[in-house]
């Protein structure tokens, strides 16, 4: 019964986890003023409550790992999600996250096992918030990848420029025509797909990395609408080899989510109620 009230008390505290890093991030902390950083950033909310962990979590932290979280928040950033916060911000937040679990689940357990499982988990759970809302858009943009290019390839077939074509295609209300709308918007007069290639790299997507560099090869050689055609009909290529690779995996891929959300409460379940009686039997 105590293993039964301490997973209770474990799952409570990872779902008010949940709630706070998926609500309340962009939201003011206590109410407090907002401030500017020395680099004239504003910060509000629980990045200003943070700030002071900023310089030591940057300092620290592996450049690799920073690279994941930047990557992530790239993806979210372009649907609205964790908006203004970095890399370092973000990581800031979970150690904090990871301290204040292991806290609580300190005071409220006494026991140091259950309080290093509840600090890991708090420690995680902005991780695995940002992380699906990432792999979320970057699934989506893989999707809409293939038409996209298609679209500019015909605008291409036309007569018109490739420049002309990817801001023509840009208008197009999807999250690909978003991202591109955004990357002609920092290009401000520079090389478009310079910029593309930039951009591409901040996400750490390989097919995007991929198209920036085939396109700067389209660009300057000749034949250029045969050769949007062909990278067309690869990128395309490559996303229904994908689709079908990940079909494959989804049955092993659910299988450990069937565990822990069906089987495993239902077990525990199963054992506090057989289990209790004959334990307190034993005693008597």
């Amino acid at each position: 019964m105590t293993a039964l009230v301490y997973l209770i008390g474990i799952a409570t505290f990872a779902l008010i986890m949940l709630l706070t890093v998926e609500f309340v991030p962009s939201s003011p902390a206590g109410r407090l003023a907002d401030t500017l950083t020395p680099g004239q950033v504003e910060l509000t909310g629980w990045r200003r409550s943070l700030a002071i962990l900023d310089k030591p979590v940057s300092r620290w932290t592996p450049i690799r790992f920073l690279q994941k979280a930047k990557a992530d928040l790239y993806w979210a950033h372009l649907v609205g999600k964790w908006t203004g916060w970095n890399d370092v911000q973000f990581l800031s937040l979970r150690l904090a996250a990871g301290v204040a679990g292991f806290v609580i689940g300190s005071l409220v357990f006494n026991a140091l096992p259950v309080a290093l499982i509840a600090g890991f988990i708090a420690f995680q759970f902005p991780a695995m918030s940002l992380n699906g809302v990432a792999r979320r858009t970057r699934r989506q943009f893989q999707a809409q990848l293939p038409e996209f290019i298609q679209l500019v390839s015909a605008q291409m077939s036309a007569g018109v420029s490739m420049e002309e074509a990817l801001n023509r295609t840009a208008q197009a209300q999807s999250l690909v025509g978003k991202w591109m709308r955004y990357v002609i918007q920092m290009a401000q007069g520079r090389g478009l797909i310079e910029q593309m290639q930039r951009e591409a790299q901040e996400s750490l997507m390989p097919e995007l990395i991929g198209m920036a560099v085939q396109l700067d090869f389209i660009r300057k050689g000749t034949a250029q609408q045969q050769l949007m055609g062909q990278l067309a009909m690869s990128i395309a290529a490559d996303y229904i080899g994908g689709a079908e690779q990940r079909a494959e995996k989804v049955g092993s891929e659910l299988v450990i989510p069937m565990v822990i959300f069906y089987f495993l409460p239902f077990m525990v379940t199963l054992l506090a109620v057989i289990g209790w009686p004959i334990f307190t039997n034993m005693g008597r």
